[in-house]
């Protein structure tokens, strides 16, 4: 049997590569044997809590099954976007600003740039607007921007891993919690590999697509294998002549959905397509078989497709990561209501950049100071632990 650390660590196999690095060198770290809080999963929201709460000086552990990031946060394609994926909400409202604070102030060289997002459509002919990208019986034209940017997200991850780590978190990637028990009325049981157990005062289900394994969350929250591919590096004539020589990324705001950056070096990033599995649980996804080898081709396909110059342009890079949503468009954020210490963030629906980054944030403000969630992010009254 594959156990959760095996399965999280071969998901990379399985789901391509990356054009990203996390540059942050972590050795084997067990993790403690009790803590005030414990974070389980290292990605953007993880982090960003384990680092809000270590600067209050919470005691806080950080419990990964695979490398930090290996999740949908070192698999976006690192567009970085306002509020929710059902537009911005109470106390999400500026989520550009405090990525912008929070990787200013922890000294995060991570490619933030946030000079806007180009929405665009698709209209029967072009009329010389630009791109002018041709995408099956429609074109591709810029219809609006909205504010956002882009940043190199696995930088990011390793900025917000180094910065929790300064103020004293303790990070231990390659320890899978299998599931979370109550220990007494002032505290729980967190269970990982070999049967190590973790008590905790507080815990922070911060693992979006994976949320699910530990928590019982209704059937609206959805998960599915996003996908994604990056080309060679191009030059500034060849962004010019197909219609992209402005950096801003872009998305459609129709269908067929289509989402577009490029970035530093000069490589262009696109994606499209959603994989979703047969049981729910994405980590079994494998790219390699062939109908999710069919959509990642016609993503390949598609792209080809939109200017002459592109036909031939050198593919280096293939890959998905798991994607969360809910019908309403809003993410679940809140306490669950049978284990009020169990805190979850699920269903960012691709707008989990700047969004996980202030989740993190309002986390720390309900641990640290008893802090409300924002009502958009209640879980229902079903909502539970799984069973050990």
């Amino acid at each position: 049997m594959i156990s959760d650390s095996q399965q999280a660590t071969s998901t990379g196999a399985r789901w391509g590569d990356t054009p990203w690095q996390v540059p942050i060198e972590l050795a084997p770290t067990a993790p403690p044997p009790r803590c005030e809080v414990v974070v389980i999963g290292g990605g953007f929201a993880g982090l960003s809590t384990a680092y809000h709460l270590a600067l209050r000086g919470v005691r806080v552990a950080v419990l990964e099954a695979g490398p930090l990031g290996a999740g949908a946060s070192g698999r976006t394609g690192g567009l970085v976007l306002e509020g929710t994926a059902a537009g911005p909400l109470e106390q999400v409202d500026a989520c550009l600003e405090t990525i912008a604070s929070v990787v200013a102030r922890a000294d995060i060289a991570c490619d933030l740039t946030l000079g806007g997002c180009r929405q665009v459509r698709h209209e029967a002919a072009a009329a010389g607007r630009r791109p002018g990208w041709r995408d099956g019986d429609g074109w591709i034209v810029v219809t609006g921007t909205e504010p956002g940017g882009t940043v190199d997200p696995g930088k990011l991850v390793a900025g917000l891993a180094a910065a929790a780590r300064r103020g004293g978190a303790e990070l231990c990637p390659g320890v899978a919690v299998h599931a979370l028990a109550a220990r007494n009325a002032r505290g729980y049981r967190v269970i990982c590999d070999g049967g190590v157990e973790i008590e905790a005062e507080q815990v922070v289900v911060a693992l979006n697509a994976y949320a699910a394994q530990l928590v019982r969350l209704p059937h609206e929250l959805h998960a599915a294998l996003t996908l994604a591919l990056c080309t060679a590096p191009v030059d500034a004539a060849f962004l010019e002549a197909i219609g992209f020589a402005d950096p801003a990324p872009f998305y459609t705001l129709d269908l067929p959905y289509l989402w577009g950056r490029w970035v530093p070096d000069g490589r262009l990033i696109f994606g499209a397509g959603l994989i979703f599995p047969d049981d729910g649980d994405v980590r079994g996804v494998d790219l390699g078989e062939p109908s999710a080898a069919h959509s990642m081709a016609h993503l390949e396909e598609r792209v080809r497709a939109l200017h002459p110059a592109l036909a031939a342009i050198d593919v280096t890079h293939r890959w998905g990561g798991p994607i969360a949503f809910r019908r309403e468009g809003a993410p679940f954020l809140g306490r669950v209501p049978g284990a009020p210490g169990v805190i979850v963030c699920a269903g960012c629906a691709g707008h989990g950049v700047a969004l996980s980054v202030r989740v993190g944030q309002l986390i720390t403000a309900a641990v640290v100071d008893g802090a409300p969630f924002p009502a958009w992010g209640a879980l229902p009254p079903t909502c539970d632990l799984r069973a050990n």
